[in-house]
């Protein structure tokens, strides 16, 4: 492997980089001796300083002043990447803000290696934008472009579920089989059918063994805003109306923003806190829409989407789940049970089960022709989500890698062959 090659992962939650290290592939310790630092930077507007992953969403949570952001990898190929965000006095592209994490990456990664770090294979979805090819050549190109002005001069790309494919060779059985790696992250569900075994792992050009790759802009942050605007929202005043002879409904636009972790910072604005003041004088239930004006004049959105992440962590462990919102005066308890959250989550469920019949489609092959299935990406954690897996492949190995970790430990060995 030339020397300063790497493995990217930036991923829509979290991110990894990695190195070769006595022959392996390594992840760096990008934050308190933690492989993975999540994908989020905090602007604190009281010591002017910018803040990353963990000591990020600290900053947010301890009330300093500021703005956070999340899921910067959602916005690429979208229209948000040509517009700016207010920093106190000051704006910022979207193209720059995604600079500074990513570059925070490479410095965090060149001291705990000691080399810097020039040649990189940077991982990809299988759709950075569903149904639009040309949107999704221009995020893999603007992202190619914030790489490069970070310092890295070599750039290559690889589809993630591939990468974790290449992660799962490592410790699979020597013999012949059909593999599906799902891979289902944050921001996108991918799929890949691999033939793995008889030492394939080691050759050059793996494009004969590659039978199929398909993915959909669907993951994690999508199950938080179902789960916000099932659960949270309504106490906000979603799906309420105004008085007046037409009961207008309050714009759902709000709360569905309010509800998608990178649109979050544009409720902000004076404008719309002006709206909210009028909306209360006119509402059905102005008590609801007060709670709403106080997480907009708080900037309580992360928090509140947060609090929504927490209860899809926590019941993957337990059949039921409560937490108290504080929205106002008082502490708002809500709580949800795994069988609701199940039903709530059918429709996206079904989203992953087309897909992964599309890739079967793809590749040529049917659900029995698979042995093993390789679950990796944190949202492939989820209970609801193993189990509608299991269902489909009845007859396969469920095999589990490193959630947060396979693909980037992937990207590492495809730099490492590509970099000889």
């Amino acid at each position: 492997m030339k020397h300063g090659a790497c493995g990217l992962d930036f991923g829509t939650s979290n991110s990894t980089l990695g190195i070769m290290k006595d022959g392996k592939p390594s992840l760096v310790s990008l934050e308190d001796d933690q492989p993975t630092l999540p994908s989020a930077i905090f602007y604190n507007y009281d010591d002017e300083k910018t803040y990353f992953g963990r000591d990020a969403l600290a900053e947010y949570i301890g009330g300093a002043e500021g703005r956070l952001m999340r899921s910067l990898k959602s916005v690429l190929g979208t229209t948000l990447m040509n517009e700016t965000t207010q920093l106190k006095k000051r704006r910022i592209a979207f193209p720059d803000i995604i600079r500074e994490f990513v570059a925070h990456l490479k410095k965090t990664a060149e001291a705990k290696a000691g080399t810097p770090l020039t040649h990189v294979v940077v991982g990809r979805p299988a759709h950075f934008v569903d149904d639009d090819p040309e949107a999704d050549a221009q995020a893999q190109s603007q992202l190619e472009e914030i790489i490069r002005k970070t310092g890295f001069t070599d750039i290559e790309f690889q589809f993630e579920p591939i990468a974790a494919a290449f992660e799962y060779e490592m410790t699979a059985e020597p013999r012949n089989e059909l593999a599906l790696i799902v891979d289902i992250g944050g921001g996108t569900a991918d799929f890949s059918i691999i033939r793995t075994g008889s030492g394939r792992a080691n050759h050059p050009d793996r494009s004969d063994d590659i039978l199929a790759t398909y993915g959909v802009h669907v993951g994690g942050t999508d199950i938080d805003r179902i789960l916000a605007l099932d659960k949270i929202m309504p106490l906000l005043g979603y799906l309420t109306r105004l008085k007046g002879k037409q009961r207008l409904p309050v714009p759902s636009w709000i709360y569905s923003d309010l509800a998608t972790w990178h649109r979050i910072n544009l409720l902000y604005s004076h404008t719309l806190r002006t709206q909210v003041a009028q909306m209360i004088l006119e509402a059905e239930k102005p008590d609801l829409l007060k709670r709403l004006a106080n997480v907009l004049q708080h900037k309580k959105g992360h928090y509140l989407l947060g609090c929504a992440e927490a209860m899809k962590v926590a019941l993957s462990d337990h059949e039921t789940t409560t937490m108290d919102l504080d929205i106002g005066a008082d502490g708002f308890p809500i709580e949800i049970a795994r069988i609701d959250f199940a039903t709530m989550l059918t429709p996206w469920l079904d989203a992953i089960s087309s897909a992964m019949t599309k890739t079967l489609a793809l590749g040529g092959v049917e659900a029995e022709d698979i042995h093993a299935v390789f679950l990796t990406g944190g949202t492939s954690l989820s209970l609801p989500v193993r189990q509608r897996v299991q269902q489909m492949f009845a007859g396969a190995r469920m095999v589990t890698g490193d959630s947060l970790g396979s693909v980037g430990l992937g990207l590492t060995l495809a730099a490492a062959r590509r970099f000889q």
